[in-house]
C-alpha cells in the first residue's frame, strides 16, 4: 500500500516555481541583457562589419566577454538573488498562518524542506542553463565556439549561487521573521571581517606595540567571508601564446583562477544545507514572527550584539569626539549596555526589557574584565622583551632617524649577529619604557623620532612582533646602552649598512653573471632649483662603485650620526649616485642610489678623472664646484 507521505511534493515545487516567477524572470532577463542579446547585437555588427574589425566582435565576446562577466557581475548576482529566493521560497515561515498551513499537510518535514530548497535553487540554476545555450548558440552563428570560457562562466556562476543560496536558507532557520533574514545573511557575510577589523583597532588603541595579526589569521578571516574571498580568486582572462600569434591572431590559452575555491564553498554549501535541513525537522511553528527562532541562540545574538555594538559604536564615539584610554572604555561599556537591551527588545517584541538586567551586569562585567586584563597587562604582552640568547633572528624595520635621501634611509634586515641582537634588545627594552607617558615626554623633548618594527623568530620556534615609535636623544649618542647609542652603533656598522643600502646584493649579483649597466648622476642647484643629470656605463660605472665602496668602508660617504643638526639633510651633500644593473636572470633588475656627500674623496676624485666621459645634460657641469681640497 503506498505511503499517505512523501520525501517530494510535485504539486508544492510547481506552485512555489509559479507563485515566485518575477524573482526568477528578473534573474533570467538580467543575464540576457547581460550575454546573449549583447551577443546577439555583436553579431550583427560583425555582419556589418562596420569598423573593419573583420568579425572580431563575437570573437571577443566568446573570449572575453563571457569569462570576464563570471568576474565582473556573477558574485554581484548571486549574492543578492541567493537571500531573495531564500526569502521567498520559505516566506511560509514567517507568518504563523502559512506555517501552520505547511504543518498540516501530508508531507513529512523532509519533504517539506526538500521541496521549498529545489525550487528556490531551481530558480538560480535553471536560468543559467538557459543563458548557457544561449551563449552557445550566438557564439556558433559567429563562428567562435569557446567551451572553456563557457563552461567556466557556467561553473562559477552555478556554484556561487550555490552557496550563497545554501547560506541564505541556512541563516532562514534560525529567524521567524522575514526581515530579519536578509540582516542576519548581510551579519554573517560581512561578520569575520568585522569582527577583526574591530579588534585590530581595539588592540592597537589599548596594547602598547601591537603590531597586528598575523597573515594565517587574515587568511581565514578572508574564507569566513566568502565575498572578499571570491572576489579575489575568480578571474579569468586570455592571452596570447606568443607575440606571433598575437600578430596573426592565432592560438590564444585561457587562464582560469578560483574555480577551487567555488569549490570549497560548495562543498561548504552542502554541510549549509544538511545542517539547515535538521534546523527545519526541528523548528517550532510558534516560532513564526520571532527575530531568532532557534532558542539555544538567543544568548548568542543578545550578548553578540553587546559585544560587536560596543566596539563599533565605542571607537566611533571616540573617533568623533577625541579622547583617551578612560574615555574609550566608557564609551564601549555605554555602547555594550544599549546593544544587550536593544537585542532584548527584539526578542522580546517588548520595551519593558529593563527589568532583565542581570543580564546587562553580566556584559559590564565582562567589558570591566577586559579592561583590567589589558590596562595591568596581566598578559605580559606589553612588556615582553625577548633576551638576546633567545632569538635565532630578528626582522628589524626603521631608523628613520637620520635622512639622507637615499637608499639607506630604509632600514629593513634580518640580524641574527649576537652582537646586533644586543643593539636591538637594548632598543626594545627603550620602546617598552616609553610606553610610560612621562618618559616619553622627556625622551620627545629634543629628540628625534623614529619608527622600530621588530619580527622575531624565536629559537623554541615561536614569533614575536611589535610596532613602536621610538624616540632618541641626541644628546646620548655616546652613551652605552641608550636607544641613541644603539642606533648610531648600527649606523657605524659598514658591513651591515652595506647590505641595508643595497651593494652587497648588487655585488653578488654581478658575481653571478649580472652586469653593472650604468650609473646616474643627480645633482641639485638649490639656488635656480635645476636638476642636472649626468651617465656613466661599462667600465667607468666599475670603476666608480669600487670608489664609493672605498669611500663607504672608510666612513667617508653613507654616514649619519644621530646627534647631526643637519639630520634631515644629511649634512653637505654633492648629489646622489644610482647604480643600476642590467636584466637579472630571475627577471627584474637591481638599483641602488646613495648620497654623494663632500667628504666622499675617492668618489669625488673618480668623478673628477670621468668629467669628460659622463653623458647627457651633466657633462662638464656635474663636477664643477666639486671641494678641490677635498679630492687631493
Amino acid at each position: 500500500m503506498r505511503s499517505g507521505t512523501s520525501f517530494f511534493d510535485w504539486t508544492v515545487f510547481k506552485k512555489t516555481v509559479l507563485r515566485f516567477w518575477p524573482l526568477w524572470g528578473a534573474y533570467l532577463v538580467i543575464w540576457l541583457i547581460a550575454l546573449p542579446l549583447n551577443g546577439v547585437m555583436l553579431l550583427r555588427m560583425d555582419a556589418y562589419d562596420l569598423n573593419g574589425y573583420g568579425g572580431g566582435y563575437v570573437r571577443d565576446f566568446a573570449y572575453n566577454r563571457v569569462p570576464q562577466t563570471a568576474e565582473e557581475f556573477g558574485l554581484t548576482m548571486a549574492v543578492v538573488f541567493g537571500v531573495l529566493c531564500a526569502m521567498a521560497v520559505f516566506s511560509h515561515l514567517y507568518n504563523p498562518r502559512p506555517a501552520n498551513f505547511f504543518g498540516a499537510l501530508p508531507v513529512r518535514r523532509e519533504g517539506l524542506f526538500l521541496t521549498h530548497y529545489l525550487a528556490g535553487l531551481a530558480f538560480l540554476i535553471v536560468p543559467n542553463l538557459v543563458i548557457f545555450l544561449l551563449c552557445l548558440l550566438v557564439e556558433a552563428a559567429g563562428g567562435c565556439v569557446v567551451w572553456a570560457g563557457l563552461g567556466f562562466w557556467l561553473a562559477a556562476i552555478c556554484g556561487e549561487g550555490f552557496f550563497f543560496y545554501s547560506l541564505a536558507v541556512f541563516c532562514a532557520m534560525f529567524t521567524g521573521h522575514i526581515l530579519a533574514l536578509p540582516a542576519f545573511y548581510g551579519i554573517v557575510n560581512a561578520l569575520a571581517v568585522a569582527v577583526f577589523g574591530l579588534l585590530d583597532v581595539v588592540f592597537h588603541a589599548f596594547y602598547y606595540g601591537f603590531s597586528g595579526f598575523t597573515e594565517g589569521a587574515g587568511m581565514v578571516v578572508k574564507w569566513l567571508t566568502p565575498v572578499v574571498q571570491l572576489e579575489e580568486k575568480v578571474s579569468a582572462f586570455w592571452h596570447w601564446v606568443d607575440e606571433a600569434a598575437q600578430v596573426s591572431g592565432g592560438e590564444r590559452v585561457l587562464e582560469l583562477q578560483g574555480l577551487g575555491t567555488v569549490g570549497v564553498y560548495a562543498a561548504a554549501a552542502l554541510a549549509l544545507t544538511v545542517g539547515a535541513f535538521f534546523l527545519y525537522r526541528a523548528r517550532r511553528l510558534e516560532s513564526a514572527g520571532d527575530v531568532v527562532s532557534v532558542r539555544p541562540m538567543r544568548p548568542v545574538f543578545k550578548y553578540g550584539v553587546a559585544l560587536c555594538a560596543g566596539l563599533a559604536f565605542g571607537m566611533a564615539t571616540v573617533m568623533f569626539t577625541g579622547g583617551g584610554d578612560i574615555m574609550l572604555m566608557i564609551a564601549i561599556v555605554v555602547w555594550g549596555l544599549i546593544g544587550y537591551f536593544a537585542a532584548q527588545m527584539l526578542l522580546d517584541k517588548s520595551f519593558r526589557v529593563f527589568g532583565k538586567w542581570k543580564g546587562a551586569v553580566a556584559v559590564a562585567a565582562v567589558f570591566a574584565a577586559l579592561f583590567l586584563v589589558v590596562g595591568f597587562d596581566l598578559t605580559g604582552f606589553e612588556t615582553r622583551v625577548p633576551a638576546p640568547d633567545s632569538v635565532a633572528s630578528v626582522e628589524v624595520y626603521g631608523f628613520h632617524a637620520v635622512y639622507l635621501g637615499d637608499s639607506g634611509d630604509s632600514f629593513g634586515q634580518e640580524l641574527d649577529d649576537p652582537e646586533l641582537l644586543k643593539l636591538v634588545n637594548i632598543l626594545h627594552k627603550e620602546a617598552v619604557a616609553q610606553r610610560d607617558e612621562e618618559r616619553q615626554t622627556q625622551a620627545q623633548l629634543g629628540g628625534v623620532s623614529t619608527q622600530l618594527m621588530l619580527d622575531y623568530h624565536l629559537k623554541g620556534g615561536g614569533t614575536l612582533s611589535r610596532r613602536y615609535s621610538l624616540w632618541l636623544d641626541p644628546d646620548e649618542v655616546d652613551v652605552e646602552g641608550t636607544a641613541a647609542w644603539a642606533v648610531q652603533q648600527c649606523y657605524d656598522n659598514r658591513d651591515l649598512y652595506w647590505k641595508v643600502y643595497g651593494f652587497a646584493q648588487l655585488e653578488e649579483a654581478m658575481a653571478g653573471g649580472v652586469r653593472l649597466d650604468r650609473v646616474e648622476l643627480h645633482r641639485y642647484d638649490e639656488e635656480t632649483g635645476m636638476k642636472t643629470d649626468g651617465y656613466l656605463y661599462a667600465g667607468d660605472a666599475r670603476a666608480l662603485l669600487a670608489a664609493v665602496k672605498e669611500d663607504f668602508f672608510a666612513g667617508r660617504i653613507g654616514v649619519r650620526r644621530v646627534d647631526d643638526e643637519s639630520r634631515w639633510h644629511g649634512g653637505p651633500v654633492e648629489g646622489s649616485l644610482e647604480f643600476c644593473s642590467g636584466d637579472a636572470p630571475e627577471g627584474g633588475y637591481y638599483t641602488v642610489q646613495i648620497a654623494l656627500q663632500d667628504t666622499a674623496s675617492s668618489t669625488l676624485a673618480a668623478l673628477e678623472g670621468m668629467a669628460d666621459r659622463i653623458e647627457g645634460d651633466g657633462q662638464g657641469a656635474w663636477t664643477d664646484g666639486f671641494p678641490a681640497t677635498e679630492m687631493g
